[in-house]
Formats: structure tokens, sequence, C-alpha cells
């Protein structure tokens, strides 16, 4: 990131984070707080707003400095490189939000409505940092996916999501609802690993300009793996206990996607 930029990023990602809190405390009579919380020892220190402040600052800078890496290999422009990618990662964070139903028997409305107040405010970050960036920005050459591909591409992350985290379920490796509320787990898993191929979709395939294994990396470390990483960041930053779960779905989820993105863009498979 030039210099130049940093100030406008800085100012971007401070509105941005502005907008989260505030529509956050409008939707407060949805909150998702249990009604007896066991707060980590820094949050029982600091505070949760504090907390929650430092979340935002930390989640929203790590996908701001995830958009520059990866603007050249989104397809497309100016403003549409940033609705892709604000759409890409709103999805991520949003259907992330909605795990919380089966894991804590939250409400889905609730869920949904805490979600939308990141998923919004990261959308409208993706397109202003799109806004601040050259429209004569060249990037790589991207051939774009037939409509085949495409359906490829969300079957295989959809199948290899679904597959690998009932493994992480069964055997115990991650918290899970899948005894306690089955179908929303089921549903919501499908519903998920679907979502990363959609933002894979979003994002392009760098895989024809860059050999698979850069590609798997771009798309599965630094979009996903960094984006996933500072949302989940959350819980173990609030509440105690959860450090070592947070930890085991961060590794597992983006072992899965690199698989499923190996799969997906293998030249050798085809349909």
């Amino acid at each position: 990131m030039k210099k130049m930029k940093l100030p406008k990023t800085i100012a971007i990602i401070l509105i941005c984070v502005l907008i989260d809190i505030a529509l956050h405390s409008i939707t407060s009579a949805y909150s998702t707080m249990p009604e007896n919380p066991n707060y980590s020892k820094l949050a029982a220190l600091v505070g949760t707003e504090i907390i929650a402040t430092l979340w935002a600052l930390l989640a929203f800078s790590g996908a701001a400095c995830v958009f520059y890496r990866l603007q050249t290999s989104i397809p497309g422009v100016g403003l549409s490189k940033g609705l892709r990618y604000g759409t890409a990662i709103s999805l991520l964070w949003l259907f992330a939000m909605l795990e919380g139903v089966a894991l804590f028997g939250n409400e889905i409305i609730n869920e949904f409505v805490v979600g939308l107040s990141d998923a919004i405010p990261v959308f409208l970050m993706g397109v202003l940092l799109s806004l601040s960036t050259p429209k004569n920005r060249k990037g790589f050459e991207l051939k774009l996916l037939t409509r085949n591909q495409k359906i490829l591409v969300v079957c295989v992350f959809t199948g290899v999501f679904f597959i690998g985290r009932y493994i992480a379920y069964v055997t115990g490796m991650i918290q899970s609802g899948h005894q306690t509320s089955p179908l929303y787990t089921c549903l919501w898993t499908l519903l998920m690993g679907a979502c990363i191929g959609v933002a894979c979709i979003l994002l392009g395939n760098p895989g024809n300009a860059l050999s698979l294994k850069r590609g798997a990396l771009r798309f599965s470390i630094l979009f996903f793996g960094v984006n996933w990483a500072t949302f989940l960041a959350f819980m173990p930053l609030l509440f105690s206990g959860f450090i070592i779960d947070v930890m085991s779905r961060i590794i597992i989820d983006i072992f899965l996607v690199t698989i499923g993105y190996y799969l997906a863009f293998n030249p050798k498979i085809e349909i």
C-alpha cells in the first residue's frame, strides 16, 4: 500500500467501523449476548465496548489489506472490483454469523440482524476502497468462468466443506449443533460451503494467470483465511473458553477451502 493512499484507507476503515458500531447499537434489541456471559480476562479488564471496537478495527483493517493484495486478480475495474469483493466478504461474514443458531441456540432473526450489522459496513468498505483505486490499474488477464465451471466450483466447495466439517463435528474437533440441531446444522454447513464457492467465483480465478498452488494460496489463505480468522477472533477476545475451538475452526476450514480450490480448478477435472 502506497504511503499517499494510507490516510485515505485509514479514513475509510474508521468510517466503516463507526457505521458498524452504530448499526450494532441500533439493533441492540436483537443482541445475541448470553444472559450470564463468561467474559475473557481481557474483556473483564477493559470492558465489552472496547473489545468490540478493537475487534472491528482488526477485522476491517484485515479486510482492507486483503483487498489491496487481491485487487489485481479481481475481475473488472474500479467500482466493479469493490462490489465483487464487498459482496464476497459480506456473504462470508453473514453466513458465519448464522452458525450461532445451532451453536448457542439463538434465534435466527437475531443472528441475521447482528450479521447484517457487520455485513453492510464491510460491503460499503469494499466499495469505498475500490473508488480510491486508480481505474486504469492493470491486473491479471483473467478468463471468466463458464456457467458449467461456476456450477462445478460451487458444488466442489459445498461438498468438501460439508464432508470435512462433519468429520470435525463427529470427532469432536470443534463444537457443533449436529446433535442438538441436526437439520439446521446440516443446512447451514451446505449453505456455508456454497457461499465460499460463490465468493470464489466473485473474486475470479487467478489460477488461469497464476499456478494452481499460488491461486489456492491467494484465495484460501489470503481472502478466506485472513477474513475468516479476524471474524472468528471476536469470540475468544470477548469470551473465555473459545481459544482452542476457534483456532481449530480456522485451521480446519482453511485446509478444507484449500482442498476445495485445488479440486475445483484442477485442469484435469472438467465437466
